[in-house]
């Protein structure tokens, strides 16, 4: 609603003083109330923040009609990912995202069907974030965990249930429906986000279409009626108790609930509501100005006359309402305001104008002295905020001053503008900024918006080190200080920031972390609305236990904060890692409780018992998350549990602890540096203890307990890093131990060290056998240019290879010669289907003639395989089985059919052999390359079942002479790759071409794990220059190699120059360089290659070798992969990787063509997760959609079979139940000879049974006979 009708000068109080005059109030719905013919329309209250809710010509577009509301994404997704994040926004948080955790719990069960999350963005919730945009970020687990459910504990989550049955509701069909699936979807998973946001849309817009219905334009119906009001507030209080409401969906509440108040009561509930709104979303100038107009409009229903509808009740009411909305309480609403938006240097003038306009009307005329007074003061201090309209704000004042000080007029503007001048000028310099902030809010462009804020606050934060530089600045005169007394300006900004990314963990840190740096004191309000609005965030809840705890906090509330972000169960959801971060926090506080000079034994007894129950908490949220035993690898409440044991000198139950733990942490060498400490300072205490004077100095000599703790910490099988635990040990004998101890610690540590050292020597093996085998794979160039399993067969060009060499002569001589394309070699496999030279182009169709017609009509032709027809034109592509039904087909070249002569040709040369594009490349990018030159039939993909590294396709054209325009693409480079366009030729055979590095390529081995490409690039750049450096990954440990790399130097004096390298300290590691073995050479060398693994027999290695992997990782890659099926088997890995990096950074995909299938492995979780919903029913190939499952269903898919439309004929398709009486002519034959009887058909021909044939070796299989069987019957052969 247009609330200036409520805040005219004519209808503002104004006064002398601050108390109003009385006058009626007009009704905020003035200029919305209609004429009610029906009775069952009642006016509602009034009000005016009815912002939406106008009679249908006046709605919003974006209320009328959901699908045009402002897009905005999903807001729980940071927009940028934090390697693109500059500045104070760069920080690797462990955030996780709400549509994550949805996905975690929605896929824990996987027996219940979740309803897809609508994509339309209809809501315009401030917390925004750009999904669409950039697709990735960190996360939690994922639906790959085996178990039946995820019985997430949620103590506070909505408990309430809301109906599930709309069937009999006012609501359109399909929202009923949709509304039914949400609400039993968000009972099981209450955790999800936007299931909540929508039900609360949906809901809403019935509200709105029950006060003005379509169907009755002028009724307004009293929108107390509305039958879903219930389930509306009940989901909004549901979506309020687990989230952040956020700035849009706080107005349309604000708005709805101030249209159903009625009483004083009401009007004060939703002062209530307006008053957490203004708290939650912090300097919000849209909710400021909504609390102070509705404040307003109470305090101007109070003061106005109830209406005869009313009687003496309304009276009442109004009377409570005058006690309540006074005056003053307006102006203080608008005072706080003003204050806590004067940070805002773009939106504080709406808020700062409207405030002058309640307070004193038109500030342009006349005012009391006492108004004018107090005017002038609030001008002068505005003028001193910079802010973006301060040219408007001068103006206003220069209007105020003419007409109240007239006399006075020069001297205080001078003056004023003097004392104001720094202000603009603090403005000007940062107009730059906020000139791109409106650009990018405008265009919806969040990237831009986020960047230009990150951006923003690092040049803030680089003016105020400035200013702190030239105050401090001594012996300097006339320095000039430009500096904003009013406010923090980087403080200001993080707070901007956070008003448009309230989901950005980043900011939130980033904003506390400046905070902490300046000594603020206002940190606890900063860290609730971050908490609230990042619930997910361990980080930022331990950062609210700790500064609770520095500000000396009460127990009870502090406690309160724990039990606030463990109860929701959203940090259970986000996964094992943040709800560790705040038990851990939650243990270390009640810790440090114990160590205070005043703790109780009740302190004692109360962490004892938290530590425990986390402790136990943890383990069943693991449990439950099917997370390995050792998921917590720094034992981190374990820790605590010990040093809680140790500060009450219960030692033996703290040793008792570490025992009981070495089952589930023994393959970690921190775990056992932890009790190697634990167990000298045990020493060290128990010495002082038990002995005293020189008794006790001499205990200290020697910790024989320590040192068995490291000694069976080194003969742990599996310990991760047992160097670690070898160091310690002979550091401590050397240092405290005497010499028998020393040398056993030596024999030991050798040993060790041995076992070490083969181990890796096994490993390198395995990765250089693995590394020889895949480059095996990737050297293969392909080989094959025709589907060979699709069977294809050329019988035409088999038939013409036998014809003597004159013939061959003169068909070289026609002019219509097609080019051949320089296609691999077939081998020696027949070619089972030729489309090229099996197809015919039929012209000069009756209209509308159906294709069962045409399908008959060349049905004694041959099998006809398929008929397509051409765009616009009465014409057809007839593909047979054979080539020799197509030839056979011309003899129909002339027909009538259905009253029409038809046109009939061999369609040869018209199809286009294509290769070597861009292995992300489908039908709709070979369409739009070839588009320019012709009308396209068809674009083919080979079967991947056979060789998943077939990237060859053939694209049909109308005309041959489109196809040879198109072949003028021959060579051109496209994404650094030179295309190949040939016309098709299946016949023609060339040797295979093998790739050859000429020994530029070089294997280096034992690498140390921790090398980056960037240092072996160094390392070995002097020798050369490299064209290329593979350093393959260790996929147990992300920021881990695995030992190995692959360089490929320009020439290959430069690899050999660089085998010096042999034998060479790199990084604290000897180094191994050979040169690696060239493709093509003696069959010894490649029956030797032979032995090593295939690419898929490296897969199968590789499975051995995860399967002696910890637990962990395997869970945890399982927990990064989504199994996707009904994949079609032409499309290839590049596709798939290239559509699911749309949802995160993608590690590897796993093409699965035997089960028409696919596993792709996310870098994140939260990755993974998001895919799962994204992914699912998209389409990937015309026609063809892709389903999220499980791997186990997946790969029990069988192999994509595509079967013909119409079977094969078991007996020859020519007539054989009448004898020829005579030769049959048939059209001369392209490039045959003219003499003999090719081209006629006898007698014999026909009369003969092939079934009492004996088959030769010139037969076919399967009774069926070729070119050169007919040319050896009819030479009598």
């Amino acid at each position: 609603m247009d609330i200036n009708s409520l805040l005219s000068p004519s209808e503002t109080p104004r006064s002398t003083s601050l108390t109003p005059s009385v006058e009626s109030v007009k009704s905020p719905f003035k200029h919305v109330q209609r004429t009610h013919t029906g009775s069952s329309s009642q006016p509602a209250a009034s009000s005016p923040l009815s912002r939406a809710i106008l009679p249908p010509s006046s709605i919003p577009a974006h209320v009328r009609s959901p699908s045009q509301q402002p897009s905005h994404s999903s807001p729980l997704i940071s927009p940028v990912p934090t390697a693109t994040l500059s500045g104070h926004f760069s920080r690797s948080s462990s955030s996780q995202n709400i549509e994550t955790l949805a996905d975690l719990v929605s896929h824990s069960h996987p027996s219940k069907s979740t309803p897809p999350i609508s994509s339309s963005h209809d809501s315009t919730d401030s917390q925004k974030s750009s999904a669409s945009i950039f697709p990735r970020l960190t996360s939690a687990g994922t639906a790959s965990n085996h178990r039946a459910s995820f019985d997430i504990a949620m103590v506070e989550t909505p408990q309430q249930a809301m109906r599930v049955d709309y069937s009999e509701t006012s609501l359109p069909i399909e929202s009923q429906q949709r509304l039914a699936e949400l609400v039993a979807y968000v009972q099981e998973t209450p955790s999800m986000y936007d299931a909540h946001k929508e039900i609360i849309k949906i809901l809403h817009q019935g509200f709105v279409d029950h006060i003005y219905p379509s169907s009755s334009p002028n009724a307004r119906r009293d929108p107390r009626t509305y039958e879903l009001l219930s389930e509306l507030r009940q989901a909004r209080e549901n979506f309020d108790k687990l989230f952040a409401v956020g700035e849009e969906q706080w107005l349309d509440w604000l708005q709805d609930e101030s249209i159903l108040a009625q009483t004083a009561e009401e009007r004060v509930n939703v002062v209530d509501k307006c008053r957490r709104a203004v708290e939650e979303e912090y300097g919000s100038a849209p909710l400021w100005i909504t609390y102070g107009d509705w404040v307003l409009h109470c305090y101007r229903w109070a003061l106005d006359s109830p209406t005869d509808a009313e009687g003496e009740d309304g009276e009442a009411e109004r009377l409570v309402g005058r006690e309540v909305f006074d005056w003053k309480l307006v102006l203080d609403i608008w005072d706080k305001a003003i204050h806590s938006t004067k940070h805002d240097m773009a939106h504080s003038h709406e808020v700062w104008d409207k405030y002058m306009t309640v307070r004193f009307g038109d500030v342009g005329q006349k005012l009391s002295p006492a108004d004018a007074a107090a005017a002038l003061e609030l001008f002068q201090a505005r003028l001193r905020v910079p802010h973006a309209m301060w040219e408007q704000t001068f103006q206003s004042f220069s209007s105020f001053i003419s007409a109240n000080l007239p006399a006075e007029y020069e001297s205080v503007m001078s003056t004023t503008l003097k004392e104001s001048s720094m202000a603009k000028e603090l403005f000007a310099e940062r107009d730059t900024y906020e000139s791109a902030l409106r650009q990018a809010q405008a265009n919806a462009d969040q990237a831009l918006e986020y960047s230009t804020f990150d951006q923003y606050i690092v040049f803030e934060r680089a003016e105020q080190e400035k200013v702190a530089k030239k105050r401090n600045t001594k012996g300097r005169r006339n320095v000039k200080i430009v500096e904003n007394t009013e406010f923090d300006m980087v403080s200001a900004l993080y707070s901007r920031a956070v008003l448009r990314f309230p989901a950005v963990v980043a900011i939130w840190e980033a904003h506390f972390d400046y905070l902490v740096e300046r000594s603020k004191s206002d940190l606890l309000p900063l860290l609730a609305r971050a908490t609230k609005h990042c619930p997910w965030s361990g980080a930022l809840w331990k950062q609210y236990l700790l500064t609770s705890e520095n500000a000396e906090v009460d127990f009870d509330e502090t406690e309160k904060i724990k039990h606030k972000a463990t109860s929701t169960g959203l940090l259970d959801a986000a996964g094992i890692e943040q709800a560790l971060i705040i038990y851990d926090a939650w243990c270390g506080y009640l810790l440090r409780r114990t160590k205070r000079m005043e703790a109780t034994e009740e302190d004692a007894d109360v962490a004892e018992m938290g530590i425990r129950s986390s402790i136990e908490a943890v383990q069943s949220l693991a449990s439950k998350q099917g997370a390995s035993p050792d998921f917590d690898s720094s034992f981190r409440l374990q820790r605590k549990h010990v040093e809680f044991l140790k500060s009450q000198g219960r030692f033996d139950n703290a040793r008792a602890l570490f025992d009981e733990t070495v089952a589930e942490f023994g393959k970690c060498y921190k775990f056992w540096l932890t009790f190697y400490e634990f167990e000298l300072q045990k020493s060290v205490q128990m010495a002082f203890i038990q002995h005293k004077g020189e008794e006790r100095l001499s205990t200290l000599w020697s910790a024989p307990f320590a040192v068995g703790v490291l000694k069976q910490g080194l003969q742990h099988p599996g310990l991760d890093e047992p160097q670690h635990l070898i160091d310690a040990l002979l550091n401590h004998c050397e240092d405290y131990e005497d010499a028998d101890e020393l040398q056993h610690a030596l024999g030991l540590a050798r040993k060790v060290q041995k076992e070490v050292l083969e181990r890796k020597r096994l490993e390198s093996l395995q990765a250089e056998s693995i590394a020889i085998s895949s480059r095996k794979a990737e050297m293969q160039v392909a080989s094959r240019t025709e589907d060979v399993a699709n069977g294809l067969h050329i019988g035409k060009r088999k038939r013409e290879d036998d014809i003597q060499d004159t013939d061959n002569k003169k068909r070289n001589t026609t002019a219509d010669e097609v080019q051949q394309s320089v296609e691999d070699t077939l081998g020696q496999e027949d070619l089972k289907r030729d489309r090229e030279h099996a197809s015919i182009l039929v012209r000069n169709l009756p209209d509308n003639v159906h294709e069962t017609k045409i399908r008959q009509f060349f049905d004694s032709c041959g099998v006809v395989k398929h008929v397509k027809y051409l765009e616009d034109e009465n014409s057809a592509v007839v593909e047979f089985e054979d080539a020799d039904a197509a030839t056979f087909a011309l003899s129909r070249d002339g027909r009538e059919f259905e009253g029409a002569e038809l046109s009939v040709v061999l369609n040869t040369g018209s199809t286009l052999y294509i290769t070597n594009y861009p292995a992300t490349a489908d039908e709709a990018f070979i369409r739009n390359l070839l588009r320019p030159y012709g009308e396209i039939i068809s674009v083919r993909f080979p079967s991947l079942q056979k060789n998943k590294r077939r990237r060859f396709c053939y694209a049909e054209f109308k005309l041959p002479s489109e196809a040879r325009a198109a072949t003028e693409l021959d060579g051109k480079e496209i994404d650094g790759l030179r295309i190949v366009v040939k016309v098709s030729n299946p016949a023609a055979r060339h040797a295979r071409i093998e790739t050859n590095d000429d020994g530029r390529k070089i294997f280096v081995g034992q690498l140390p794990f921790k090398a980056k490409a960037d240092d072996i690039n160094k390392l070995f750049s002097p020798f050369g220059k490299l064209e290329n450096i593979r350093v393959p990954q260790d996929p147990n440990a992300r920021n881990r190699i695995r030992g190995v790399a692959f360089l490929t130097f320009a020439t290959a004096d430069q690899a050999r120059a660089a085998l010096a390298m042999h034998d060479q300290e790199f990084m604290g590691r000897r180094i191994t360089v050979s040169q690696m073995e060239e493709k093509g050479r003696s069959s010894k060398q490649g029956s030797r290659i032979s032995k090593s693994p295939s690419a898929q027999a490296g897969g199968a290695d590789r499975a051995n070798a995860s399967a002696k992997r910890d637990i962990s990782s395997i869970e945890d890659r399982k927990q990064r992969t989504v199994a996707i099926t009904d994949v079609p088997d032409t499309v290839n890995e590049s596709r798939i990787k290239a559509m699911a990096e749309k949802c995160g950074p993608v590690r590897k995909v796993v093409l699965k063509t035997n089960h028409q299938g696919a596993l792709i492995e996310f870098e994140e979780i939260a990755d993974a997760g998001r895919a799962m919903i994204e992914l699912d029913g998209r389409e990937i190939d015309p026609g063809r959609r892709i389903r999220v499952t499980t791997e186990s269903d997946m790969l029990r898919q069988r192999a994509e079979h595509k079967e013909e439309q119409f079977a094969k004929r078991s007996v020859t398709n020519r007539p054989t139940n009448t004898p020829a009486q005579g030769p049959v002519r048939r059209p001369a034959q392209p490039g045959g000879r003219k003499g003999g009887h090719l081209g006629q058909r006898s007698a014999f021909l026909t009369q003969t049974d092939p079934k009492n044939e004996p088959a030769t070796a010139t037969s076919a299989p399967n009774g069926k006979r070729t070119n050169d069987d007919f040319r050896n019957m009819l030479k009598g052969e």
